[in-house]
C-alpha cells in the first residue's frame, strides 16, 4: 500500500514537471534528475532508471493523461498531450460554413444566420473525430512561423515500425478524404532541409501527434526551435508545380510525365464527362457507345485505384 502511494506521488511530479516544460516535453534524463533533487526533499528515496521506466509505462497506458515517447538523436523524450476535442465546436464549424458559402456567392443579410442545416459539408476525415482538423491547425501554424516539425510515422508501405521524422512543413492538403502534410526531410548532418517534397498521411502519424522539433543544446538539453525559410523552400523544390501531372498525390522520385489514354463505357461515359479526372483530361474518342480520353500524368499506384471504381467500364488502352 505505502508502494503505491510512494509511486502515485511520483507520477504527479512527472505530470506536473511535464507541464511545466516548453511544449510539455522533457527527456528521460531531465525526468530522473528532477525526481532525484525533488524526492528526497519529501523524505523518498532516489529512483533508478529501471523504476522510472515502469512509471513512465503506467502513465503511457493511463487514460486520463497522454503520454508520448520520442526518440531523438538517440535519446528518449516524452511529451505530454492534451486529449483531443471530441468534435470541431459548433461556433468553429459556422464559421467555416459561412466562409465556403460565401466562396460560392452567398450573400446574407442576417451576419449570425445558421447554415448548419442548409450547407452540409464534413469538417473531419476518417471518423477522426476532428483530429485530422486539429492537426492541420498545428501544421499550418508551423507552417505560418516556419519551423520544424517531429513525428513518429508508420509508412503506408514499409514493414518497419513507426519511425521518427523531422521536417520542414511546407502545405496541408486534402484529397480523397483525406489530410497530407507536404514537407522536406531535415537534413541533421547538413543543418538544412533536404529539397525533395515528401507526402505524410495524417491518419499515418502516431497519434495525430506533431511537435515542434528543438535544437539540442551541447549539454544534453534542448534548446529553441530550429526555423527555415518557407518561401526558399517553396521556390528550390517548385512547390507550385509539384502536383501539376498528378493524379493525387503521389509522385514518384525519377518518374516522369507521360500520355494516359483511358476507356470508358456505360454509365462511366456520363461521369467521366461531366467530371474531369485531371485538369489535362481530353477527350480524343468519342463514341455512342464509349469514350476515350487522353491524361498528362505520372504513373502511379492511383491510376489503378481509379480505374478499380470503374470495374469493368474503365480501362487503359494502349
Amino acid at each position: 500500500m505505502l508502494q503505491l502511494k510512494v509511486q502515485s506521488q511520483r507520477l504527479q511530479i512527472i505530470l506536473d514537471f511535464l507541464k511545466e516544460q516548453a511544449f510539455m516535453r522533457a527527456s528521460f534524463a531531465q525526468i530522473q534528475e528532477h525526481l532525484n533533487q525533488l524526492l528526497p526533499t519529501l523524505g523518498l528515496k532516489a529512483i533508478s532508471r529501471r523504476s522510472l521506466e515502469a512509471d513512465l509505462q503506467l502513465l503511457k497506458t493511463n487514460a486520463t493523461e497522454k503520454l508520448l515517447h520520442v526518440r531523438v538523436s538517440k535519446k528518449h523524450y516524452y511529451q505530454l498531450i492534451a486529449e483531443p476535442q471530441s468534435a470541431v465546436s459548433e461556433a468553429l464549424q459556422g464559421s467555416m460554413l459561412q466562409q465556403i458559402a460565401q466562396q460560392l456567392g452567398a450573400k446574407f443579410q442576417e451576419p449570425n444566420l445558421k447554415l448548419q442545416d442548409k450547407l452540409v459539408f464534413s469538417f473531419s476525415a476518417l471518423n477522426d473525430d476532428g483530429q485530422s482538423l486539429q492537426m492541420a491547425a498545428t501544421c499550418l501554424q508551423a507552417i505560418e512561423q516556419q519551423y520544424l516539425l517531429q513525428f513518429l510515422y508508420q509508412s503506408a508501405f514499409g514493414t518497419y515500425k513507426s519511425r521518427l521524422q523531422v521536417v520542414a512543413p511546407l502545405q496541408v492538403r486534402f484529397y480523397e478524404g483525406r489530410f497530407y502534410l507536404v514537407a522536406c526531410e531535415w537534413s541533421e548532418r547538413q543543418k538544412a532541409p533536404k529539397q525533395q517534397i515528401k507526402v505524410f498521411a495524417f491518419d499515418l502519424i502516431e497519434n495525430y501527434v506533431a511537435v515542434p522539433a528543438l535544437a539540442e543544446r551541447e549539454d544534453g538539453a534542448e534548446g529553441e526551435l530550429q526555423y527555415f525559410s518557407w518561401q526558399q523552400m517553396a521556390q528550390e523544390v517548385e512547390l507550385k508545380t509539384h502536383f501539376k501531372h498528378c493524379l493525387g498525390i503521389a509522385r514518384f522520385k525519377e518518374s516522369i510525365p507521360e500520355l494516359i489514354r483511358l476507356k470508358f463505357t456505360d454509365w462511366a461515359i456520363s461521369y467521366v464527362k461531366s467530371r474531369r479526372l485531371h485538369s489535362s483530361q481530353r477527350i480524343v474518342v468519342d463514341n455512342p457507345n464509349y469514350i476515350v480520353v487522353e491524361l498528362y500524368i505520372y504513373r502511379t499506384y492511383e491510376l489503378s485505384m481509379l480505374l478499380s471504381r470503374f470495374r469493368d467500364f474503365g480501362s487503359e488502352v494502349r
